[in-house]
């Protein structure tokens, strides 16, 4: 009689401990992506404060319109505290920090948000004066209000197959709307390469597809303090956004396009086309 009770429990506690191991088994964290390294949150919204401004002004303008901030005290100290920051962080980032953070993730740092930023949530996509294939000037807003749009960024060329994986679907479904467009923007902040990418000019109107010409910008500028607004944190990975009409960021993803996140781009863009023809 002993020993059976004794059996009766040994059975119990096995039962208990096999039931518990499965439980923890069955809520470990599942394993990441080979392909991919260490993942963050998508952000819950992008872009700037205030409104894009469209600037005219030519460079004598601009000057006479710099020294009348420099006599706006807390204006100038804030500028200046602001310059002062971003110049620690720069400091502070390795020459190579970009290429090991690639190793670490190759090229997706987060999966794309499923749903739309909210209008009055998220910020707005400033304003690119830039030059066109042919040399002509352009702003990027000028192009964008009223619209809606799939804009790009690439700094290198390792980001342009990134952002062709979006733009490709995207122009070969809203080819033949007028209201629905990609605006292209090819990045140089480097002085040496600013003038690689004049040579090259030629080089990318002759091998670019008729229907993305138009709309592509070349921007040899300094932008860095603008990238930090829209989470462009690595030049070697190709950006996209889609913006509303109004110049909001309601969307964002980088790299390359996974199946669900060409999906919701698409589906997307077709509730924001809708809700801008119902607001007309």
């Amino acid at each position: 009689m002993l020993t059976t009770r004794v059996t009766q429990r040994l059975l119990k506690r096995q039962t208990i401990g096999a039931i518990s191991q499965t439980r923890f088994l069955a809520t470990e964290a599942p394993t990441k992506p080979e392909k991919y390294g260490t993942f963050r949150q998508a952000p819950s919204g992008i872009g700037a404060r205030e409104p894009p401004v469209v600037d005219h002004q030519n460079w004598f303008q601009r000057k006479k319109q710099k020294l009348r901030d420099f006599t706006d005290y807390e204006k100038a100290f804030a500028a200046h505290a602001a310059e002062r920051r971003h110049l620690v962080q720069e400091a502070t980032k390795s020459y190579f920090a970009d290429v090991h953070e690639m190793r670490q993730h190759g090229g997706k740092m987060y999966y794309a948000p499923t749903q739309l930023y909210k209008a009055d949530k998220t910020g707005f996509m400033p304003d690119f004066e830039g030059k066109d294939l042919n040399g002509n000037k352009l702003h990027t807003t000028e192009k964008m209000v009223g619209k809606i749009t799939l804009m790009s960024f690439v700094y290198a060329k390792y980001g342009e197959p990134h952002v062709d994986t979006f733009i490709k679907p995207f122009l070969e479904k809203y080819k033949d709307s007028k209201d629905i467009q990609v605006v292209e923007v090819n990045v140089q902040e480097n002085l040496m390469k600013q003038w690689l990418l004049k040579a090259f000019v030629p080089s990318i109107r002759k091998n670019l597809a008729d229907n993305r010409k138009d709309n592509y910008v070349l921007l040899m500028k300094d932008i860095s303090r603008t990238r930090k607004s829209l989470d462009m944190s690595n030049q070697y990975i190709g950006y996209v956004y889609l913006v509303d009409q109004d110049c909001k960021v309601r969307w964002t993803a980088h790299g390359e396009a996974t199946p669900e996140e060409l999906g919701n781009l698409l589906a997307m863009t077709d509730y924001l086309n809708e809700k801008r023809l119902l607001e007309k």
